[in-house]
């Protein structure tokens, strides 16, 4: 086995690592979050942020504290949750990485979108497209999330045109899973 790999989840399913670098433990927490074994990639995010806030991997501890956060507001930590996310999008606007930084606006929008603090949600959304509107993936869901308040708005007209933007982005991505949600999202507008 791996010497990283010490013990194993309480499922008995996959090893927790418990000593390895930050970005061996944030690819061993994306692997449980896709496994659906959410305490176990809780405890390697946690473990990423520390390992990799130790070691300088400034862009390794930023998306940590944004994936952990999602977890956590999921979890119904929602204070932690927005907390850790505003850290990431700090941390990350020290280092000068604004993709980095619009990823975690763009997840702050979508948990002031959930809670109904629209307002916020679209100060943090024009912050991602502002600082990461180069990255046509992040551009693609920044407008979908834009065409989901504009429809909780009752704005049609406008939701339409966020999606036919999000629509737009994906196709410049490749992403053909993205372009049918946003096909999906017109069809429900229409």
């Amino acid at each position: 086995g791996d010497a990283r790999m010490t013990s194993l989840s309480p499922e008995g399913a996959l090893p927790v690592p418990e000593h390895s670098p930050g970005a061996d433990c944030l690819e061993q927490a994306r692997e449980y979050e896709r496994a659906s074994l959410v305490p176990q990639a809780v405890r390697c995010y946690e473990a990423a942020v520390q390992a990799a806030g130790a070691q300088g991997e400034g862009e390794g501890q930023v998306e940590a504290l944004r994936r952990l956060a999602v977890l956590r507001y999921r979890g119904d930590q929602r204070e932690q949750a927005h907390a850790l996310c505003l850290q990431s999008y700090e941390l990350a606007r020290r280092m000068g990485a604004d993709v980095q930084a619009a990823e975690a606006a763009n997840t702050l929008g979508g948990m002031d979108l959930s809670s109904g603090a629209l307002e916020e949600a679209t100060r943090h959304f024009a912050r991602a497209l502002e600082l990461g509107g180069a990255s046509w993936e992040l551009k693609a869901r920044v407008e979908q999330n834009l065409g989901v308040h504009a429809n909780i708005r009752g704005d049609l007209d406008e939701a339409l045109t966020r999606y036919h933007s999000s629509l737009e982005a994906y196709r410049r991505a490749g992403n053909e899973h993205g372009r049918a949600i946003a096909y999906h999202n017109l069809g429900m507008v229409c």
